[in-house]
């Protein structure tokens, strides 16, 4: 599950730093314009995705009571309308129109870190054709008017999707997770955060009890360091 997770955190960070190439000079603006529409469609997909991987994992784990946590993620409203847009990309391209980019200038900043620059996409809902959508997709973009700010959408998504993984794991882990164990990774908090999580030590454990097959799992360092900053979460 974390993998899947990383892959959209991934997809997020390339969109995010085509404006932070932008402003070092490493490429152009028509090369930003010209990756904007793939990399905002593949965040689209990949964050859909993982929230579908979720309800699978939901039904494999149900001791970890996270159908509630799902329930609430998806009736918001920002990740009702990245459902409506994976769907619309399952069966055609986007329209996406007004790509722009501004860029604010900091003039006492080191030369490097002198510009700043956002990128701004609008989608066009008049070009969308709707035909063949779910009532509730055609109704869902029916709200938005004329157009949608997927920017600000997806930096909305991305931020609530974030929160739910952290509520996900954390319920996961309290569920299937020794509490021995558990009492252990606690004391060692300061050890855990000053030492093994910046070392980037790597893990070996099993699957949960009861699972199949029980065979030893080896966590990437990543994987690792998030799952104990969940279970020290307060």
């Amino acid at each position: 599950m974390y993998l899947a997770y990383r892959n959209v955190n991934l997809q997020f960070s390339l969109l995010r730093d085509l404006t932070t190439q932008y402003d070092a000079g490493k490429i152009d603006s028509n090369t930003v314009f010209n990756l904007t529409e793939s990399s905002i469609t593949a965040y689209i997909l990949m964050h859909r995705m993982f929230v579908d991987n979720c309800k699978s994992f939901q039904r494999n784990h149900k001791n970890a009571n996270i159908s509630d946590l799902i329930i609430n993620l998806q009736n918001e409203n920002t990740e009702k309308n990245m459902k409506v847009l994976r769907d619309y990309a399952m069966h055609t391209n986007i329209p996406m129109s007004q790509v722009e980019i501004s860029t604010s200038i900091n003039n006492k900043a080191h030369f490097q870190q002198r510009f700043h620059s956002i990128l701004h996409v609008k989608i066009n809902a008049d070009k969308m054709d709707i035909h063949g959508l779910s009532r509730q997709d055609r109704e869902k973009i029916n709200e938005w008017g004329h157009e949608l700010d997927i920017t600000t959408e997806i930096e909305n998504a991305w931020n609530n999707l974030n929160t739910f993984v952290k509520q996900l794991f954390k319920s996961y882990l309290d569920a299937y997770v020794d509490k021995n164990l558990h009492k252990v990774v606690i004391s060692d908090k300061k050890l855990w955060q000053e030492r093994l999580i910046p070392l980037k030590t790597m893990g070996i454990t099993y699957q949960p009890k009861n699972s199949i097959p029980q065979d030893t799992v080896f966590m990437d360092y990543d994987a690792l360091a998030y799952c104990i900053e969940r279970m020290l979460d307060e």
